[in-house]
């Protein structure tokens, strides 16, 4: 089994809020390149709420986020 990795940029956010929130980890790339991981919990117009591995609760406003990065399993 493989892995396939999916990117998810700024303004595709809102629309895939429930695919991104299914998943058990994903990257969130900042506008200054800072890579957060962890669960995503919430995701509304203008925040993502992140769980990260230390399980801190962190908030960020969408427009400091480039992009949101998930594995996904490939067939092969």
């Amino acid at each position: 089994m493989g892995k396939r990795q999916t990117r998810v940029f700024n303004q595709e956010i809102a629309l895939q809020a429930q695919e991104l929130l299914l998943q058990p980890l994903v990257h969130v790339v900042l506008q200054t390149n800072v890579v957060l991981q962890g669960k995503l919990r919430t995701i509304d117009q203008v925040n993502v709420e992140l769980w990260d591995r230390c399980f801190e609760r962190r908030v960020l406003p969408l427009q400091q986020i480039k992009e949101i990065i998930y594995d996904k399993e490939a067939a092969f």
